[in-house]
């Protein structure tokens, strides 16, 4: 009877606390009453009167008018009355925070053996690596300070300790920004993978018996705290700001110490979302890091990890211009590049700076002063997703079927479906592998990418320098009936009206295999997907042809 009176009890503690857990999510309540929105507009004095409203914005590819913001309805009421153009993406992300909140309790509620197929808090992600450090021989972790709110920052190392002077070494780090759920996931299956490895694959055995990995998975453990508890796009840390009650936190990723408030995508303001701090490392998170980092013996390389876009972007990040190291730096990129756009056929553009202006420039970047401090190739990844949606909407109130851009999945860019998780963390593995190979070789004489003539994925006109593979524009095709919001959604949402380049060829490069081997004029050689990956026909696809010629083609 006690044991069965025990049960009862747990099971009602276990209810009451799923309750209470639900009833006092508040992340979405900063939410109440908010749109999601896109500006149609070039005008860059716009850029200084939003950042003046309460806008959050979403996107990190271009500045504040390319992206998705989150606006009140006090900023709609002043983009009407300036006759500012815009489309609503979303009515109520109050509504899409508590929905996503909501799938993440059932998909928990679930048990699923693959602990990578939902979002982690905080303290789930530490037990999750200390039961990794617990079965590891080569995995161990040290408390390298503390959070502005006192919490630990955790360092954890991957390596054999065998007295291999000279030993290279590289760093990782993940959520100097706080909504960037995926990076603790990334960092964490990073540790997972590699203590896996070690025992599994010969390959990697071998590289980390002589090379050491350094790893602090969650920078911003404050912030990331509060995404989960009061505010699910907070991006900065914890950090009070004097005589500014109400405007908390430094952007992590704007206080380091090169080209420090230099203007590139940064703000003086306490209340900006990029707000650079008092000083360089004024911020204790960054400063925790950067004395880590410099403890670090050898350090050979360096990767970032943020979200979202699917860019892999090298130094330097503040200026478009090359470094004395850039053949090197292009060499490393473009190899990281194949290697994680291969991996699920995820296309990733690499290149500096803008990358191309897909980007904008960043003072007082990680990224550089690691570079600039200790001469290691550093490079920042934004994950997976860059998935454009063309549409058009109809709001009378703003210009009637006004064509908007491409803009990402909604809020869910950040949220990357639950099954996608571990297809990012894979493919980012298998960026980082590239990197711990070339640590261990010591070089990249043996290049891989896009204008490389010995790489599979090479294409003849993929400019060489500072740029690896970059993506055609798109050409949208339209059919069917404006949804009940007003929408267009094409059944092809996109295709592209010049070469993905690196991806795939037009006949225009010159390959080893002659036209005069095939008997027949006109013969198919293969079929691949925008990737250069051979594959069935579905989809869109393309057909190369033994006379240089290139189909291409779309089946349902």
């Amino acid at each position: 009877m006690e044991i069965i009176k025990m049960r009862f009890l747990f099971l009602v503690l276990f209810f009451l606390g799923s309750y209470f857990h639900i009833v006092g999510q508040t992340n979405s309540t900063p939410y109440k009453n908010t749109q999601l929105i896109k500006i149609h507009s070039n005008n860059y004095d716009l850029v200084d009167s939003l950042l003046r409203f309460n806008v959050v914005p979403i996107s990190c590819r271009g500045g504040v008018l390319q992206s998705e913001l989150i606006v009140d309805s006090f900023t709609l009421n002043w983009l009407k009355k300036k006759n500012i153009s815009f489309s609503i993406i979303h009515h109520n992300v109050e509504e899409m925070i508590n929905s996503e909140m909501e799938h993440i309790k059932n998909l928990k509620s679930k048990r699923s053996s693959n602990w990578f197929s939902v979002y982690r808090e905080l303290d789930e992600i530490e037990d999750k690596i200390d039961e990794i450090v617990a079965q590891s021989n080569i995995v161990t972790k040290t408390v390298i300070g503390q959070s502005y709110e006192g919490r630990d920052v955790a360092g954890v190392k991957i390596g054999v300790d065998n007295s291999i002077e000279d030993k290279p070494a590289i760093f990782i780090n993940g959520c100097q920004h706080a909504r960037e759920w995926i990076t603790p996931m990334a960092t964490t299956y990073l540790i997972h993978i590699l203590s896996e490895q070690y025992n599994t694959s010969n390959e990697v055995n071998t590289f980390l018996n002589e090379v050491d990995v350094y790893i602090v998975p969650i920078v911003n453990p404050d912030g990331y705290v509060y995404t989960w508890e009061e505010d699910r796009w907070w991006r900065k840390n914890r950090q009070l700001n004097d005589g500014w009650e109400d405007c908390v936190g430094t952007d992590l990723n704007r206080n380091w110490d090169i080209d420090w408030n230099g203007g590139q995508s940064t703000s003086e303001s306490p209340c900006s979302y990029v707000y650079v701090g008092t000083a360089p490392f004024s911020a204790p998170e960054t400063q925790i890091v950067s004395d880590y980092i410099s403890s670090i013996p050898n350090l050979v390389s360096h990767i970032d990890i943020h979200s979202y876009s699917a860019l892999i972007v090298a130094p330097w990040g503040f200026v478009d211009e090359p470094t004395q190291d850039n053949d090197e730096i292009f060499c490393l990129g473009t190899q990281m590049q194949s290697a994680v756009s291969n991996t699920h056929n995820y296309p990733y553009v690499f290149g500096i700076g803008t990358v191309n202006d897909m980007l904008y420039l960043v003072s007082g970047g990680m990224l550089d002063w690691v570079y600039n401090t200790f001469g290691s190739l550093a490079y920042l990844y934004e994950l997976r997703p860059y998935k454009p949606i063309c549409t058009w909407f109809n709001f009378e109130e703003v210009d009637p079927f006004y064509p908007s851009d491409c803009y990402m999945e909604q809020l869910e860019a950040f949220n990357n479906e639950e099954e996608e998780i571990l297809e990012t963390c894979e493919e980012f593995y298998q960026g980082f592998l590239t990197m711990l190979k070339w640590a261990y070789l010591e070089n990249c004489e043996v290049a891989t990418g896009c204008s490389d003539p010995e790489a599979e994925n090479y294409y003849c006109n993929t400019p060489e320098g500072n740029m690896g593979c970059l993506l055609g524009d798109l050409e949208l095709v339209w059919d069917g009936e404006p949804d009940e919001n007003g929408a267009i959604w094409p059944e092809l949402l996109y295709t592209y009206d010049q070469l993905p380049l690196g991806f795939i060829d037009d006949g225009s490069c010159v390959y080893p295999i002659s036209i005069e081997e095939f008997k027949e004029p006109n013969s198919l050689i293969k079929t691949f997907d925008i990737l250069g990956r051979e594959t069935n026909p579905k989809g869109l696809f393309f057909q190369l042809y033994d006379d240089g010629k290139m189909e291409k083609k779309y089946v349902h």
